[in-house]
């Protein structure tokens, strides 16, 4: 090999080292910034909102990226909480939570869930008549 040749492959290999350092630092920075700034792709999502008759019971369905503690209440039309139900620590995936209603009236009500970072209100129309 002439000394041409390893200059040749000393630069290439300077080059192809250097672009795979910054796809190594972008991707480390992207996952930071994910993690860090923009913690929504953490939170628990509500997937759908479910309300069965007889008895009166909401199904809930959540996805959580990890394991959490999750509360729910359920709100009035001025959204103070009048009814809350035990809390409950899900592992990572998507769940499904039954919650029985306490009696009440025909209206529109609002259901909150809660973790340590994140709160979520979905609203819903109870009528029985």
């Amino acid at each position: 090999m002439s000394e041409k040749d390893l200059l040749n492959i000393r630069t290439a290999l300077i080059v192809t080292l250097s672009a795979l350092l910054l796809l190594i630092l972008w991707r480390r920075l992207r996952q930071y910034i994910l993690t860090k700034d923009m913690p929504a792709p953490l939170h628990a999502e509500l997937l759908g909102l479910e309300l069965a008759y007889h008895p009166a019971r909401l199904r809930v369905v959540v996805k959580v990226p990890g394991e959490q503690v999750i509360h729910t209440r359920l709100l009035d039309q001025a959204h103070a909480p009048f009814h809350t139900w035990d809390e409950e620590r899900l592992q990572r995936g998507e769940h499904i939570l039954e919650r029985a209603l306490p009696p009440l009236a025909d209206g529109t009500y609002f259901l909150e869930m809660a973790t340590t970072t994140q709160r979520t209100v979905r609203q819903f129309r109870l009528q029985q008549a």
